[in-house]
């Protein structure tokens, strides 16, 4: 059986043949179907507006085309975008959004021929011109005809939806393509308007990847929301009436996505167009522009990315915040990152001083170490091997920890230099009172884990404060 790679080479070679017979709307290599069943088997398959139970011979898909296996499908692809006459009644996702991200409803603010338009934003992009955020759709959604130009305004939610002109104008077009393989507009976004690298209901914005057979997909429409399906087909050429002035195109190159009809029964209908699909990691591999009953095609975004000269952001960071210029969020943070490296720091200094003191600490047996390096005063003698009788303590130090205890608290009232009563630690009992002692297993986590995440606070701080200047 001939490789992936194979079948698109001998589809490639012949799809001016089949594309120019009557009836025929598209060619890719994808998976077979069978009594309406999609099966594993992969195959060239030629798209039709209607199959025919009779068909002239020269106009039959042989069942093999040099070696590889062929399937005929009913498709009749067609944009999807709405389009109503000026005295329309709103319908769909007609919200209007603070937040421009994709999945939402625009469209142009001017009319054409007495129609208004509506589609979808797909994302939020990056121009890669200006490097400032712009919004990615359909050319047909945001310029629709011939008549367009550089500048025309846009609207969201679309006038089909409620908006009105100019109260709910965000942008206007800054490029807009028709090729072979795109149909595709860049809309810059005004000063002052609000964006997120978002799509409703979906999430994130994760980069972009090529789409692969089998791939599990999603998108979020103006129309039919957010939907499931997967990739059926790749290297789809597919003929398309882009209506009065600019007549039929074939696109080639596309992606064909299959809807999953357990979770929704269509992909995505009029009204969609300009939708980003992503994978389960939110990554977008095409751009919707056209459908044809449960099956919707779209632009690989590879193509888009270069004829639009645009990028798509691989999810968020706190970097790509301070590039943006949301300092504000920045700074909240960093405050957040400076109240767990302080605490971190306390905690720290607790954890030392709480293993030191244990160091320094033997109870019930009987010494207190390195007294002697303490009491270093010429009339405070101490002989660490006498009983209790030495030099310069008297009597009655001889009386066992406790009068030694004693003994020392008086002679430690006595020094006006060292800590007064009221803040000398008690040395009759432990640290550790009513706790139990920690292993040394214990401490040696505790320290670990402290300096891991005072660590990876101090890395953090240090470089906010480099990025905040």
């Amino acid at each position: 059986m001939p490789s992936i790679a194979e079948l698109v080479t001998i589809k490639e070679r012949v799809e001016a043949e089949y594309l120019a017979r009557p009836g025929v709307t598209g060619i890719d290599v994808g998976y077979k179907v069978v009594g309406g069943v999609q099966t594993d088997e992969v195959a060239i398959r030629v798209h039709v507006e209607k199959k025919k139970a009779s068909v002239p011979k020269a106009q039959l898909v042989p069942a093999t085309i040099d070696g590889a296996v062929t399937d005929v499908l009913e498709r009749n692809y067609q944009l999807q975008v709405v389009r109503e006459p000026m005295d329309f009644s709103a319908q769909a996702d007609t919200t209007h959004y603070a937040t421009l991200q994709g999945g939402i409803s625009i469209g142009p603010s001017r009319a054409i021929g007495g129609f208004v338009f509506a589609g979808t934003l797909g994302a939020i992009v990056t121009d890669n011109v200006s490097g400032q955020k712009a919004a990615v759709t359909n050319f047909h959604v945001a310029a629709v005809d011939s008549g367009w130009h550089v500048g025309d305004r846009q609207v969201q939610p679309s006038r089909v939806d409620t908006g009105t002109v100019p109260g709910d104008e965000f942008g206007a077009i800054l490029r807009a393509v028709l090729s072979s393989h795109v149909d595709g507009a860049v809309i810059s976004i005004d000063a002052g308007k609000t964006t997120a690298g978002t799509i409703v209901d979906i999430g994130t914005v994760n980069g972009t990847k090529p789409a692969t057979l089998g791939m599990a997909v999603r998108k979020r429409g103006r129309t039919t929301g957010l939907t499931h399906g997967s990739v059926d087909g790749l290297s789809l050429s597919v003929s398309v009436d882009y209506g009065d002035g600019l007549g039929v195109h074939v696109l080639t190159d596309q992606v064909s996505i299959a809807t999953d009809t357990a979770q929704n029964p269509l992909f995505s209908d009029h009204g969609d167009s300009g939708s980003v699909i992503v994978d389960s990691t939110g990554a977008v591999v095409a751009l919707l522009f056209a459908g044809s009953g449960t099956n919707t095609v779209g632009n690989p975004i590879a193509s888009v990315l270069s004829e639009l000269n645009i990028a798509i952001p691989k999810g968020k960071s706190i970097i790509k915040d301070i590039k943006d210029g949301r300092k504000d969020i920045i700074k909240d943070k960093d405050k957040e990152l400076r109240k767990d490296f302080i605490k971190d720091k306390e905690l720290r200094k607790d954890l030392i001083k709480d293993k030191e003191l244990k160091k320094e600490l033997i109870i019930d047996g009987k010494r207190l170490k390195d007294i002697k390096d303490v009491f270093k005063s010429p009339d405070l003698p101490f002989d660490p091997g006498d009983p209790g009788n030495g030099p310069g303590f008297g009597g009655g130090f001889g009386g066992g920890l406790a009068d030694r205890l004693a003994e020392l608290e008086g002679r430690l009232g006595s020094l006006e230099s060292f800590i007064s009563p009221e803040l000398r630690p008690d040395l009759t009992s432990s640290a550790f009172s009513a706790e139990e002692e920690l292993s040394t297993d214990e401490i040696a986590a505790l320290r670990a884990e402290a300096e891991r995440q005072v660590t990876e606070a101090a890395a953090a701080k240090s470089d906010l404060d480099n990025l905040l200047g």
